[in-house]
C-alpha cells in the first residue's frame, strides 16, 4: 500500500497582507480543483471487466463437492459455524425473502465455459476431517498446504471437479499469511503419474490473533486507513474473518480454478470474481467503508446474507458478468 506523508510548508507571508494573499491563492486553487473535478465527472469510467481466457470453470449439473480439512485446533463452535455456512450454499435460492448465501452464489451463473456451461449452482460439503496433531508443524510453506491436500486423498476421493479446502488454526503460521494474503486457491496433481488430473484446492488462515485488522475487517480495526470503530461480528471476529475469505476463495476457485478462466490483470496476481470487488459488502461501499449492511435487531451484529437456520454471515460482493458490476444479490 502506498502511504504518502503530508507535511506542513513554511509560511511565506505574515500579517493581514500575507493572510489575504494566501486566502486568494487558496480560493484560486479550489476553483481550479473544482474545474478539474467537473471535467473528471464528464469522463466516463470504463466498466470493470474480468476477461475470459478460455479455460475451464467448475461447471456441472451436480453440486461442486467440497472436502474440508481442519488443520490444528479448532473449537466446536468454530467448526459448526463454518459447516453451517458451507451448508447454506445448497439451500434454496428462491428470489423471495431476505438475501441469502445461495442467492449470492447464483451470481456465478454468468460465468460460463467455452461450451456455454455455467459454474455449478450448488456447493455440497461431502467430507470433513481434522488434523489436530499438526502433522506438518505450525510453520507451513505453500508446498505444505499442497502436501496436506495429497495426504487427505487417503480419506477423500480424487475429484477434479471438487474443491479441497484446508483451514489452518489461529496458532499456525503460513507463508504469506497476514503479509499479502488471507487465503488463496491453487491446484495440484495427485502424483507425477497423473498430471492430467488437476485437483483444485484452497487454503484459508485464522486471523483471530495474528492479523484481524487485515483479514477480518470490517469486524476489526484496519491496520491501515481510517481509524473507525469495527462492526459487531455475528459469530465472532476470527470465524467471520475466515468465512469472508472462504467465500472469496470459493468464488475464485470455481470461476478460475486453473488460472486460465475469468480474471483481470496479470495471471500471477489476478483479480478474480470476489477479489475484483475488494472491500465491497454492501451498497455505497468505498475504501474504508464496507457499504450499507443489514443489522441483527437482537444482537446488533452487521451482516449481508443469511444461511441455514437464519444464521448471519458477511460475504464479499461478486463481479456480475451480466451487468459488468459488483453485486451482492442477483
Amino acid at each position: 500500500m502506498l502511504v504518502r506523508k503530508m507535511g506542513m510548508g513554511k509560511a511565506l507571508f505574515s500579517g493581514v497582507y500575507g493572510l489575504n494573499v494566501i486566502g486568494i491563492a487558496m480560493a484560486l486553487c479550489l476553483c481550479l480543483f473544482a474545474v478539474e473535478f467537473s471535467r473528471a465527472e464528464l469522463v466516463p469510467v470504463p466498466p470493470l471487466i474480468l476477461t475470459y481466457h478460455n479455460g475451464p470453470v467448475l461447471s456441472s449439473a451436480t453440486p461442486i463437492k467440497l472436502y474440508l480439512l481442519f488443520y490444528g485446533s479448532f473449537s466446536s463452535s468454530y467448526k459448526s459455524t463454518i459447516r453451517e455456512f458451507l451448508a447454506s450454499f445448497i439451500a434454496s435460492s428462491n428470489s423471495k425473502g431476505p438475501p441469502t448465501v445461495a442467492k449470492w452464489w447464483s451470481l456465478t451463473k454468468g460465468y460460463v465455459d467455452l461450451y456455454g456451461a455455467s459454474v455449478s449452482q450448488r456447493i455440497e460439503l461431502s467430507g470433513v476431517t481434522t488434523d489436530a496433531h499438526y502433522t506438518r508443524g505450525k510453520i507451513l510453506k505453500e508446498d505444505d498446504i499442497s502436501s496436506l491436500v495429497i495426504s487427505s486423498l487417503k480419506i477423500f476421493p480424487k475429484d477434479s471437479k471438487a474443491i479441497y479446502l484446508i483451514l489452518t488454526a489461529a496458532d499456525v503460521s503460513v507463508e504469506g499469511f497476514c503479509q499479502n494474503t488471507c487465503g488463496e486457491h491453487f491446484y495440484t496433481y495427485p502424483s507425477s503419474h497423473s498430471a492430467w488430473q488437476m485437483l483444485p484446492y484452497a487454503w484459508v488462515g485464522n486471523s483471530e490473533t495474528q492479523c484481524p485488522g487485515f483479514c477480518a475487517w470490517p469486524y476489526a480495526k484496519t491496520e491501515f486507513g481510517p481509524n473507525t470503530e469495527p462492526l459487531l461480528a455475528p459469530n465472532g471476529v476470527g470465524v467471520d474473518g475466515m468465512i469472508i475469505t472462504i467465500a472469496k476463495v470459493l468464488a475464485g476457485g470455481a470461476t478460475n480454478p486453473y488460472g486460465n478462466a475469468y480474471y483481470q490483470g496479470d495471471a500471477s496476481a489476478a483479480l478474480e470474481a470476489a477479489g475484483a470487488c475488494s472491500s465491497s459488502y454492501g451498497p455505497g461501499a468505498y475504501p474504508g467503508y464496507p457499504g450499507d449492511l443489514l443489522k441483527d435487531n437482537k444482537t446488533g451484529a452487521s451482516y449481508n446474507v443469511e444461511g441455514v437456520m437464519q444464521r448471519k454471515f458477511l460475504v464479499p460482493w461478486i463481479w456480475n458478468p451480466k451487468t459488468l458490476a459488483c453485486a451482492g444479490q442477483p
